[in-house]
């Protein structure tokens, strides 16, 4: 596995936004875990409280049906749902008749029953910690769009970004100035907000999204734009082998966004990973260096010409 840590060149100054970047993404971060465990352990409370055996009946013939989980899991999701009395009316029509009740009576318990407790799940339990942070890709709005790059799902999530952010990043915003880097940020994760839109509209499954990784594959394809044959630093491991070494920023480029182009289409099921927001990431990234930052691109040529210089001197 190659691990990108920075570009191998120095930088003219020292990447101020990128550092900026990287501790708004850490404290929304810390942020988040604390607002996890509050919500974890409301949620304890909530499943703890007493209820009566039939109650608890319920319940668990609900957890048989296997779509909706036991408790938290169940409650969680008719409380997150767009339409929870939809998710109420389904569990009714599936759950097996109470015994005492015929069917009709049964299933009006049970629906009174799941509206009383929903009353009590939103009483108790504060809503999901990653609203107002996370994008849900049928609601189109642009500040969910870039809040959501600064908040991640767990500790592996934000650290890569992070590296990779950095190993890109650093050199951009030392080629393009503050304005022009402040403002590939906000395009490109504009950019992906509405492509991932866009998907899920076109396969009718829309979904939340977060995480830095569409503006991380963004700075890699403006940088590739800015300085293709500029030389990212970078660590590798294969089972107990370790080291570094160098890679042309077009090659890594070609490698992490063509594979995910590759899976894009080679699978339907991607897991956890927004993959529709690393592709059009990459793609905002090349596309903003190409319509604005010509000028810049002019003054990496530059760059590239004295490190070529410099690689082939002859050291005595």
């Amino acid at each position: 596995m190659f691990l990108p840590v920075k570009a191998d060149f120095p930088l003219s100054r020292f990447p101020v936004l990128t550092v900026l970047v990287c501790l708004i993404c850490a404290g929304v971060f810390f942020k988040q875990l604390g607002d996890w465990n509050d919500f974890n352990a409301a949620i304890d409370r909530y499943c703890q409280l007493d209820r009566s055996r039939i109650e608890q009946m319920v319940f668990t013939r609900v957890a048989d049906l296997q779509e909706y989980g036991h408790c938290a899991e169940m409650m969680f999701t008719i409380a997150s749902a767009d339409d929870g009395n939809a998710i109420i009316e389904d569990i009714v029509t599936q759950i097996r008749p109470l015994a005492g009740f015929n069917r009709s009576d049964s299933r009006e318990y049970v629906r009174q029953m799941l509206h009383d407790e929903l009353r009590r799940y939103q009483s108790v339990v504060p809503p999901d910690p990653d609203d107002g942070l996370a994008y849900y890709t049928s609601s189109w709005n642009p500040w969910y769009m870039f809040t959501s790059a600064f908040a991640h799902g767990d500790w592996a999530h934000i650290i890569f970004n992070l590296f990779f952010f950095v190993a890109f990043a650093a050199a951009v915003e030392t080629l393009v100035g503050p304005v022009a880097f402040i403002a590939s940020i906000i395009t490109i994760a504009l950019f992906t907000g509405v492509f991932s839109s866009v998907s899920a509209y076109a396969t009718g499954n829309h979904y939340w999204t977060l995480g830095l990784s569409g503006v991380v594959m963004g700075m890699m394809g403006l940088f590739t734009y800015l300085l293709p044959h500029g030389k990212i630093r970078c660590y590798y491991w294969i089972i107990i082998i370790f080291g570094s070494v160098a890679i042309p920023a077009w090659a890594l480029t070609l490698w992490y966004v063509g594979g995910d182009i590759y899976r894009l289409f080679a699978s339907d099921d991607h897991g956890v990973v927004n993959v529709m927001a690393h592709v059009t990431g990459g793609i905002a990234g090349y596309l903003f260096g190409l319509i604005f930052l010509t000028k810049a691109r002019d003054k990496a040529r530059d760059l590239q010409l004295e490190l070529d210089y410099h690689s082939r001197k002859p050291k005595f």
